[in-house]
């Protein structure tokens, strides 16, 4: 998780601010933001976090100086006049809310293609594509499992439910795509269907085109993995697979797997 499905969306996110794929200070940043967003046993989460936010701080100095085709350089030009640090802020806030969600959806893909056959047969015989595969996860395991939220207006009566005026309303994407309602069956099974709530819907869902480029990121990063190590198999048992601790989130904490190393 750490060294491929976390830092693939990481480095893609960066170089969409304007920043080198690789370099030291591409690599010091995508660390930092590591332990910014998801902090092992001995890392600063804290000194990680004042780190990132002088190093893009820095950033939109720099493009303020010399623009490019990147996120910081919109911001900084959009007539909105945002200060620098309001652009750090949503920067920050976009580059979390791209990279953990990516990450997780690439890791539930990867390890259901390791631990179900019927999942994995379908990828590998070509009767599911990654693309479909990815959906598929979206349904059954999204990475965002619940969000805060929504505040009731008035009072109103939602699923048989009295909700007043102020009440604060979870939403609940995992509980929605999974209802035996929609899907009796447990699982898709309709390849093309992608009317799942992942990524929200109405006038607060995930932006265009923000959806794509997760999808871009995720399937690129499965396809190249299933094409570069056609030999990967889960190094320890399915049971040993350990869930991160969060209410807001479905991911693993490791996905640990052996492969034959390729050579150059």
């Amino acid at each position: 998780m750490s060294a491929y499905a976390h830092a693939l969306p990481m480095r893609a996110v960066v170089q969409m601010c304007g920043m080198p794929a690789h370099g030291t200070d591409t690599d010091d940043l995508v660390e930092d933001l590591r332990m910014s967003l998801d902090a092992s046993e001995g890392d600063d989460p804290v000194a990680a976090y004042a780190r990132v936010g002088e190093r893009l701080q820095q950033l939109v100095v720099d493009k303020r100086v010399a623009p490019g085709p990147d996120i910081i350089s919109r911001m900084v030009a959009h007539p909105a006049g945002l200060a620098d640090e309001e652009i750090v802020q949503d920067l920050i806030s976009v580059i979390a809310a791209a990279q953990q969600p990516t990450a997780n959806w690439i890791g539930n893909t990867l390890r259901r293609l390791l631990t179900d056959d019927r999942f994995a047969l379908n990828v590998s015989g070509g009767r599911l594509s990654v693309g479909h595969a990815l959906n598929e996860v979206l349904w059954l395991e999204t990475p965002t499992q619940n969000f805060i939220g929504r505040w009731a207006d008035r009072d109103v009566q939602l699923g048989g439910r009295h909700i007043k005026a102020g009440d604060c309303l979870v939403l609940g994407f995992a509980a929605a795509n999974t209802d035996p309602q929609i899907w009796p069956e447990g699982h898709v099974g309709a390849e093309g269907n992608s009317s799942h709530l992942s990524f929200s819907n109405g006038e607060h869902r995930c932006p265009y085109p923000a959806p794509q480029l997760a999808d871009v990121m995720a399937r690129t990063a499965v396809e190249a993995l299933l094409e570069r190590l056609p030999d990967l198999m889960l190094a320890v048992e399915p049971e040993e697979l350990t869930w991160r601790p969060s209410i807001w989130m479905r991911g693993l904490t490791t996905l640990p797997v052996s492969f034959t190393p390729v050579s150059h």
